[in-house]
C-alpha cells in the first residue's frame, strides 16, 4: 500500500493506492466509502476487498472524503456535492499514477449514491458496484436514528427525546442541517439514467427499494444486475457489511468486467 496526499493544495485529500499484482490490468478501482458513521464498521471490509482486487491485478484506490478521516477539512464541512467532486479527483489520481484506461467504481451505502451521482454528472466509468447501496435518503437516515436510539438506551445518561433532525451530531459524528437536507434529496430511483455503463447491485437481502431502483433502472434500459448474496450465521447489517461472500462476489463481477 501507498499512501499520499492528493487534489489542491486548499483541498488535500488522503487516498491509499494497492498496486496491482502480476498481470496488470488497464482497468483500475476506485473504493468510494460509505458515511463517517459506518466508516469504522467497513473499513475493514474495503481494506480486504482492496487486497483481493490488487491480487487480481487491478490498480486500486481508496480515499478518505473532504472534512473526514485524515483529509482536510473539518466535519462540518461535508456536503454531498463535495463529496462527488472528491470521487472525480480519485479517479484522476488513479489514472494519473497508474495509467489505467478504465475505472470501475465500487461504492457502500452512501458510497453507492456518490458513485451513481458522479457517473450521472459524466464520469465515464469502466462499471459501477453498488453494494448495500442507499437508495432512498430518507429510509438511510431511519437506519442511524434507529441505531442512535439504541445507544442512548443503553447510556447512563440517555439524552431528551427529541427528534434527530434538529441535532448537528449523529452516532458520534458530526452531521449539520445542510448535509442531512443533502441526504434526504437523494433518491437514486427517481434520477435520469446515468450514462450505459454495467451497473450491478449487490446486497446480502432483499430491501423495497431495492426492487424500487431495479425496476427503474430496466425501464431505463441500462445494463443491470441484481446480485443477492445471503450471508450465513444471524445475518444483520454488521454482517453484511463485513461479508466475505460479498467481497468474493465484486471481485468477480469486477474481473468479468475488465
Amino acid at each position: 500500500m501507498t499512501p499520499c496526499f492528493f487534489g489542491t493544495s486548499e483541498r488535500q485529500l488522503f487516498g491509499m493506492h494497492h498496486p496491482a499484482q502480476g498481470a496488470e490490468r488497464s482497468t483500475g478501482v476506485v473504493l468510494c466509502y460509505p458515511a463517517a458513521q459506518e466508516y469504522m464498521l467497513t473499513h475493514w471490509a474495503f481494506r480486504k476487498l482492496a487486497g483481493m482486487l490488487a491480487r487480481e491485478g487491478f490498480h486500486v484506490f481508496r480515499f478518505d472524503y473532504y472534512g473526514t478521516g485524515d483529509s482536510a477539512g473539518e466535519a462540518h464541512e461535508g456536503r454531498v456535492a463535495t463529496w462527488v467532486q472528491d470521487i472525480r479527483n480519485a479517479v484522476n489520481e488513479l489514472q494519473d499514477v497508474t495509467g489505467v484506461q478504465r475505472v470501475a467504481l465500487v461504492g457502500l451505502r452512501l458510497g453507492a449514491a456518490l458513485a451513481v451521482r458522479a457517473a450521472l454528472e459524466g464520469l465515464s466509468t469502466a462499471a459501477l458496484v453498488l453494494w448495500e447501496p442507499l437508495v432512498e435518503g430518507e429510509a438511510w437516515l431511519r437506519e442511524l436514528e434507529l441505531l442512535q436510539a439504541r445507544r442512548d438506551t443503553r447510556t447512563l445518561f440517555p439524552r431528551p427525546e427529541s427528534p434527530l433532525e434538529v441535532r448537528e451530531e449523529l452516532l458520534g459524528f458530526s452531521f449539520p442541517r445542510a448535509l442531512r437536507d443533502d441526504i434526504l434529496s437523494l433518491d437514486l430511483a427517481a434520477l435520469p439514467a446515468w450514462p450505459s455503463t454495467r451497473t450491478h447491485l449487490v446486497a446480502s437481502a432483499q430491501k423495497p427499494e431495492y426492487q424500487r431502483l431495479q425496476e427503474r433502472l430496466e425501464k431505463t434500459g441500462l445494463p443491470f444486475q441484481h446480485h443477492l448474496v445471503p450471508e450465513e450465521g444471524a445475518g444483520g447489517q454488521e454482517s453484511a457489511l463485513l461479508s466475505n461472500r460479498i467481497l468474493q462476489t465484486i471481485t468477480t463481477l469486477l474481473k468479468e468486467a475488465a
